[in-house]
């Protein structure tokens, strides 16, 4: 008798055992499928807040903020360079950038502003401020640009 009522306090706990892995087996299955329903909820959100900033995106693009789309004449703007502000005019002719004059660049170091000018040709090749500044005269490129974004700041609209 002994046998069986050991026998069958065997099979009971490896009952109980495996109706315990199932329980955690099942609560890890539902913590699973909640994590990917959360997860696939983020991604959703991320996709939608990209598509809004593309359309927002193209939208200002449209609005006339880049290349071809800005009234005509003159207008001023200033940047700050390496050594103070930079001061241009800026023309713009059949809605296009067509000359930056450099109308102050005093306190710049005469090195740094000779290596920065370049970026004065790109902004009039690209008919847009998105151009890189130049290495080695970083902050002085970054204050024309600056400038000719002040001035065309005035243009749009």
């Amino acid at each position: 008798m002994k046998l069986k009522y050991s026998n069958f306090i065997t099979k009971a706990m490896a009952l109980l055992i495996i109706l315990v892995i199932f329980a955690c087996y099942e609560n890890i299955t539902v913590r699973k499928e909640k994590l990917v329903a959360e997860n696939e909820a983020a991604v959703r959100e991320a996709v939608e807040y990209n598509e809004k900033i593309e359309a927002e995106t193209a939208a200002s693009s449209e609005d006339g903020n880049e290349g071809g789309s800005y009234k005509d004449g003159t207008y001023d703007g200033t940047g700050s360079g390496f050594g103070g502000d930079i001061a241009v005019s800026v023309t713009v002719k059949g809605g296009e950038i067509e000359t930056i004059t450099v109308n102050d660049h005093a306190s710049e170091d005469p090195a740094y502003y000779s290596q920065a000018e370049a970026v004065v040709d790109a902004m009039l090749a690209a008919n847009s401020t998105e151009v890189d500044t130049v290495s080695g005269a970083t902050f002085s490129s970054g204050g024309l640009i600056a400038a000719v974004e002040d001035a065309l700041g005035k243009a749009v609209g």
